[in-house]
């Protein structure tokens, strides 16, 4: 018997669907700006690759999100959804481009203070390697200190084209 049936025979009604409630915007949240963006060795690393990068076409961002420098090639659903996990949440320090090239990404950098001695921190680390390692983007790991110009010069003259 089907179910419209059943429904009429015991004096059950067909109800109207409620609408969703509205979806509302708080006034405020609990944030504040924070009073320092970088560490005191990403703000002289910064300066310093900004230097050494200066009449190139090379460009660095600081700060970039794994998920908006790397696209997910998986389809299957679950090895899509692994893979956004181990992006999620994950930033490099620097990224540097070619703005000659679109501003194609050419090179990561990647300080190394003290708590990447830490095992979850070696862990974490060696998932960001495979990330790097598996699209082919090459990742450069620093110790975390100051560095002059020239010497973050010599240090990306492996991997980027840069007069003397």
């Amino acid at each position: 018997m089907p179910l419209g049936c059943l429904a009429a025979l015991f004096g059950v009604r067909d109800q109207p669907t409620p609408a969703p409630p509205a979806r509302t915007v708080p006034d405020a949240l609990p944030v504040e700006v924070k009073r320092y963006f970088f560490s005191r060795d990403e703000n002289a690393v910064f300066r310093a690759l900004e230097q050494a990068l200066t009449g190139t076409p090379y460009r660095v961002f600081p700060n970039v999100r794994l998920s908006d420098l790397f696209r997910i090639t998986e389809k299957d659903r679950a090895a899509y959804s692994a893979a956004r996990g181990r992006l999620k949440d994950r930033h490099v320090d620097f990224l540097i481009v070619d703005a000659a090239q679109d501003h194609r990404p050419v090179l990561a950098i990647e300080l190394d203070g003290a708590s990447h001695g830490r095992e979850r921190q070696q862990h974490s680390d060696a998932v960001k390697d495979v990330i790097f390692r598996s699209a082919g983007l090459p990742l450069v790991r620093l110790p975390s200190r100051a560095y002059s110009a020239p010497d973050l010069r010599a240090r990306l003259r492996t991997h980027l084209t840069l007069p003397d």
